[in-house]
């Protein structure tokens, strides 16, 4: 089942352990699943189409707080810090949003 937890999520097992921001989608076992819903520690998935909708606007938030970074917040790598834009919108995120956000950040700065 796909849900949405307000907690840190840690799947998998202890050799490979995955840790699940809050607001990220991920899919549980059913059981699993609808204890966390029950103790109100996460919610159902939204239909696709929100998650895209969600996904934009996310994808948005970091773009623009890209754009506030002091220099500072950047890493050896050229890249934002995750914990940067985090601290500017407000919510966790993964490692793989802040390259899209860089991405397309990159993209819309070559285009002007």
């Amino acid at each position: 089942m796909k849900i949405i937890s307000s907690i840190t999520l840690r799947v998998g097992t202890p050799e490979k352990m995955e840790y699940i921001p809050p607001g990220e989608p991920v899919n549980l076992p059913a059981d699993d699943a609808k204890v966390l819903i029950e103790r109100g520690l996460a919610g159902k998935a939204t239909p696709h189409e929100k998650e895209d909708d969600d996904d934009d606007d996310l994808l948005e938030a970091i773009i623009d707080a890209i754009g506030d970074l002091d220099p500072a917040a950047f890493g050896k790598d050229g890249k934002p810090n995750v914990k940067a834009i985090e601290e500017i919108i407000g919510r966790s995120i993964s490692a793989s949003e802040r390259d899209r956000g860089w991405d397309a950040f990159q993209k819309l700065s070559n285009d002007d």
